[in-house]
């Protein structure tokens, strides 16, 4: 299957009809059910199709409804599927999982939730991927054509630590219940690890994130536009409790001491630019800090945060998970 071009470049698992089938009964939706239909080539997303793929990257049959609600996400018309296939931008597709789904499943929040060694976080991902790829028909260097590409692009697949947020989770700030089950779909496009270790306060620790926050060649900074995301720690989020500070505090913090003097901008990227990211002659990855997706996972340790930017024309979108 790999010579025929079905694959990743790494080892799959053979989809043999029994494995698919039972990945088919973890859906608990018909084989021929269409979840959805992938851009850019317009291949259905059949229950069957998506099972044949979750084999392969050695998915069990429990995380299918992860995988379909994933799928559900992508196909929404704000997150520009098109346009996150076929760009030159290294961006991939990054799943974040809230909820009880997390927990019964089995998906890392905690430390190395972005790194190796968890089957659901590693397989769900690389689900994902198989089927854009496989389905969506964006085969490298044919109809993905990223520079460089990243290795999100592999998998990107981790959970929100809710039991070390001291706000409220990302799902519920979206609009659903804490008892929901649910995954957000993102364009990211790379990891920047933010080190907050030398620093003694979280004034201090705010403000190398801010800076890290505003990296001049990001595709947010230069649209205007996008949900680029900051993961931070339990230990970061306790913090700012303490310090009374909000999550739209937090998320403010960023967006202000995050802008960049227009000043520092070339004139022709400045003529691009639209004016409601430009205030108080600063230049802001986001429209408004409410675009931030402020995010709590990882270890416990206040030491460091990760930032991650998007591809900026795609907006980020949340799904329900429905369990059978």
């Amino acid at each position: 299957m790999t010579s025929q071009g079905l694959g990743d470049g790494l080892p799959i698992i053979p989809p043999t009809e029994d494995r698919v089938w039972r990945m088919i009964e973890g859906a608990g939706l018909p084989e021929d059910h269409v979840v959805g239909v992938l851009s850019p080539s317009g291949g259905e997303a059949t229950v069957e199709k998506i099972a044949v793929n979750g084999v392969m990257a050695g998915c069990l049959p429990q995380y299918m409804p992860v995988l379909v609600a994933a799928i559900e996400a992508v196909c929404e018309e704000q997150f520009n599927l098109d346009g996150v296939q076929t760009t030159t931008n290294p961006c991939g597709v990054g799943i974040i999982i809230n909820g009880p789904i997390r927990h019964q499943i089995n998906v890392n929040c905690g430390r190395n939730c972005l790194g190796r060694g968890w089957r659901a976080n590693a397989t769900i991902g690389r689900a994902l991927s198989l089927v854009l790829m496989n389905i969506g028909g964006a085969r490298p260097g044919e109809v993905d054509k990223a520079i460089h590409g990243f290795p999100g692009k592999y998998t990107l697949c981790f959970g929100e630590d809710e039991e070390n947020n001291p706000w409220e989770p990302l799902h519920v700030e979206r609009g659903f219940r804490r008892e929901d089950s649910t995954v957000t779909v993102n364009s990211f496009n790379g990891t920047l690890n933010t080190i907050t270790t030398t620093y003694q306060n979280l004034h201090d620790m705010l403000w190398v994130m801010a800076r890290d926050f505003g990296q001049m060649g990001s595709n947010n900074l230069h649209l205007g536009k996008g949900e680029p995301a900051m993961i931070i720690t339990g230990g970061h989020a306790q913090l700012a409790l303490r310090a009374g500070m909000s999550k739209p505090d937090v998320k403010r913090f960023l967006y202000e001491k995050g802008g960049i003097p227009v000043s520092e901008l070339r004139p022709m990227v400045r003529r691009q630019r639209i004016d409601p990211v430009i205030s108080d002659g600063m230049v802001h990855q986001v429209r408004r800090p409410d675009d931030i997706m402020l995010v709590v996972a990882g270890g416990p340790e206040p030491y460091h945060a990760t930032f991650m930017p998007t591809f900026g024309d795609s907006w980020a979108v949340t799904k329900p998970v429905h369990i059978p």
